[in-house]
C-alpha cells in the first residue's frame, strides 16, 4: 500500500472531516505509549482517522475501541486497502474538548489485531 495514496484518498473524504481530534496520551506510566506504539506499528495519523470514522465502536473495561474490519472497509472508500487495514484497533476515550466544543480522542494506544487480520 502506499502511504501517499492513502492519505490523498483521505484528503478528498468527507467523511473524515467530521472526525475528531487525536491526541496521543499514551499511559499514566507511559506517556509517550501511543505515539512509540503508532510508529512500531506503522500506523499512521491518516490511518488513525480512517478507524475513527469507519470503525465499529465499543466500549470495554472503561475506555472505548476503535476497531477497523472487512465488513466496514467493504463499504468504504477504502475498500482497495481493506487487506492493508482490516485489524486496526484504537483503545482510548473520547472527550469534549473546553476550547471549541468538538470531540477529541484522547489515545492511550493503537494495535493490528491480528486474529481479525486473518480472516
Amino acid at each position: 500500500m502506499s502511504q501517499q495514496r492513502l492519505d490523498h484518498l483521505a484528503a478528498t473524504d468527507p467523511q473524515l472531516r467530521h472526525a475528531p481530534r487525536v491526541l496521543l496520551i499514551g499511559t499514566p506510566s507511559d506517556a509517550n505509549h501511543a505515539e512509540r506504539r503508532c510508529q512500531q506499528r506503522g500506523i499512521s495519523l491518516t490511518k488513525i482517522r480512517i478507524a475513527l470514522t469507519y470503525g465499529r465502536h465499543d466500549n470495554h473495561h472503561s475506555v472505548e475501541r476503535w476497531t477497523l474490519i472487512s465488513r466496514e472497509l467493504r463499504h468504504s472508500p477504502y475498500a482497495r486497502y481493506e487487506q492493508d487495514l482490516n485489524g486496526l484497533q484504537l483503545v482510548g476515550r473520547r472527550v469534549r474538548s473546553l476550547n471549541d466544543g468538538g470531540d477529541v480522542v484522547l489515545l492511550k494506544t493503537c494495535k493490528w489485531n491480528y486474529g481479525l487480520r486473518r480472516h
